[in-house]
């Protein structure tokens, strides 16, 4: 009866740990969107994603990626039909949605020209300047910016991020607004030569990026290995990538 009963608790957790094994290795559904550098469709990369895919890889899960609208991604991961999105911001948990830490932090950069020695510490020394910025850019900035925006007639939005920084160094405007890695990967992707040619502002607080999951204990063990991988040479390696300088 006692061998019995060893062999039912030794099958009882070879079963368990089959399991947790099982779980390991299984594959993950990963929804995002196209935003180069932050996500690059064409090679199912990216800073953003690159980021994500390594911890979970060293989690021990196999991924395949789809790319839709975000707000469809958030939808696709909230109904189980996906497991994870990236990326996503200013989320709480809530309502079967689980937020991790942040993988990286967007940082909303004014860029000049260092030749030109320009000065832009508040919003008021953009008045008289020529401005070319990404499209929406005046709604996300507060009251103030909305309001040189409107008043400044040499204010432009762009459709198209990359060719933000070609306009800079061509002289065709006074100052760029784009985040600090969409503007040096198109920077570097333009070849447009030395960074030492811009000088960066900075005006704006920092936006935090995170991965959502509806999984808690997978956004709880997300976020262990992602405290000791952000301080990592392989996170500023997957930077590097995308932004040769970093």
């Amino acid at each position: 009866m006692l061998k019995a009963r060893h062999v039912c608790l030794f099958m009882y957790f070879a079963l368990c740990a089959y399991e947790v094994v099982a779980k390991k290795v299984s594959e993950l559904s990963v929804v995002t969107a196209n935003g180069p550098p932050h996500i690059i469709e064409a090679t199912n990369g990216g800073i953003d994603l690159g980021i994500t895919l390594a911890i979970l890889d060293q989690m021990g899960f196999s991924t395949q990626t789809q790319f839709m609208p975000l707000t469809r991604g958030k939808m696709e991961v909230l109904s189980k039909r996906a497991d994870v999105f990236v990326p996503t911001f200013f989320e709480k948990d809530g309502n079967g949605l689980f937020v991790s830490e942040a993988i990286i932090d967007y940082r909303p950069t004014f860029f000049t020209l260092t030749e030109q020695g320009l000065s832009i510490e508040k919003v008021s020394d953009l008045a008289t300047k020529k401005i070319a910025t990404f499209q929406g850019a005046s709604g996300y900035f507060g009251a103030e910016f909305l309001s040189m925006s409107q008043s400044n007639h040499n204010y432009r939005e762009q459709s198209s991020m990359s060719i933000l920084p070609q306009l800079l160094i061509k002289g065709r405007y006074d100052v760029v607004l784009l985040d600090y890695y969409i503007f040096y990967y198109f920077f570097a992707e333009s070849e447009l030569g030395d960074i030492y040619q811009v000088k960066e502002h900075v005006l704006f607080d920092s936006v935090k990026a995170h991965v959502g999951f509806n999984d808690e204990e997978l956004r709880d063990e997300f976020n262990k290995r992602l405290e000791v991988y952000r301080d990592s040479e392989a996170y500023r390696e997957v930077i590097r990538k995308y932004l040769p300088h970093y």
